[in-house]
This record gives C-alpha cells, sequence and structure tokens, in this order.
C-alpha cells in the first residue's frame, strides 16, 4: 500500500457538517475541536484553545498561511468560532478559540432538516402534457398558487433559526415536489419540529 494512504493520523471530516458550512470551514472546525478536547483553559465554563497562524498551517500543509487566515477570519464573522484575548501581560496578543456549539448545532440542522423533509428531490415539470419528458423543468409560474409556501418556510426558520426566503424559486421547487408527493402542511411542520428538537436539544 502506498505511505501517503493512511500511514499517518487522517485528518476526518463528517459529510454533513462539511455540507453545511464548507469543507476547508469543517476541517479547520474538526482541528480546532480535537485541541479543545485536550486543552485545560477553561473560561466561563468553556474550553479553549491557541494557536498562530503558523502553527496552524503545520498542522494543516496543504494550506497557506493567507488561507488559513481567511478560512478563521470567515468562520470568525459567521459566528461559529468565537476568539478571545485572555492574556495576563498586555503585550501579549494570543489569541484563543472556541467553537459555539449551539450555532453549529443550528447550522447543521438546516441541512438535516431538509433532508428529513425531502426538500432535496428535483421533479419533471407535471403540468407539461407533452410526450418527450426528458427536458421537463419545474417552473414557479406554473405551480399551484394555494401551495404555502410562506407558511412552511416562516415555521422552519422559527424552529431551526434558519434563514431561508419562501420567494425563492428552489425553495418553491422543493416544496412543490414533495406536495406533488402527498406530503400536507401539518407533515411538513410535524417533522421540522422533531427534526428541530433532535438538533437543538429544545
Amino acid at each position: 500500500m502506498s505511505k501517503y494512504l493512511l500511514d499517518e493520523h487522517p485528518l476526518i471530516v463528517i459529510p454533513k457538517l462539511a455540507v453545511a458550512v464548507g469543507l476547508n470551514e469543517a476541517i479547520v472546525l474538526q482541528q480546532i475541536n480535537y485541541w479543545l478536547s485536550k486543552s485545560t483553559k477553561v473560561i466561563n465554563g468553556r474550553k479553549w484553545t491557541y494557536n498562530s497562524y503558523e502553527d496552524w498551517q503545520k498542522q494543516l500543509p496543504f494550506w497557506s498561511v493567507s488561507t488559513i487566515k481567511r478560512i478563521f477570519t470567515g468562520l470568525e464573522k459567521d459566528g461559529l468560532l468565537v476568539s478571545g484575548n485572555f492574556n495576563k501581560a498586555k503585550f501579549d496578543k494570543t489569541k484563543w478559540y472556541t467553537i459555539d456549539s449551539v450555532k453549529l448545532t443550528s447550522r447543521v440542522c438546516q441541512v438535516d432538516t431538509m433532508e428529513k423533509v425531502k426538500l432535496t428531490q428535483p421533479i419533471p415539470d407535471t403540468t407539461d402534457t407533452s410526450t418527450d419528458t426528458s427536458s421537463k423543468t419545474y417552473s414557479p409560474a406554473k405551480a399551484e398558487p394555494y401551495l404555502p409556501f410562506g407558511e412552511i418556510v416562516n415555521f422552519l426558520n422559527e424552529k431551526a433559526g434558519t434563514k431561508y426566503r419562501s420567494s425563492s424559486a428552489k425553495t418553491k421547487k422543493l416544496i412543490h415536489a414533495r406536495f406533488s408527493e402527498g406530503f400536507k402542511l401539518d407533515d411538513f411542520k410535524a417533522v421540522i419540529t422533531k427534526k428541530s428538537k433532535e438538533w437543538l436539544n429544545t
């Protein structure tokens, strides 16, 4: 077997996390979580860890320091990564990090909830009566006007802390698909409520 295949400790990333936050971001969060599990620095009940960008780059040598800095900055802006300076000496600018597990869970919950409600399967445009079905696509203009797009999306956003838009053509397409399969409004709400409670632990 090649020496490049699992002869050293591999980086492990949960696919669902990568879908929710991005592959690069998922790798960084997983690496930070590894160091948090070994950290003895506890402030306000949360563990913190630190490394310079150069030190992080040694652990993730396939990226440049500038790329790592960009990923960290993006995670901080997104609220998934929290930073702080807890050093006694004012000249010590060491940056400590921890993960906002609540926001991270909420983000992954968005992916899981959408999967459970089956909002990811494309369907043909059933209003097209032509015999050629190979090129059928969904057209928002042809969707039944009575479908409760707004009510479903608002309910999902409220329960899961997501920010989906009911005006999105893609969202309407996906909801329309589920109604075409026989789903009702109560079915949507039941699944959303169940999965949101599981992921948010409420």
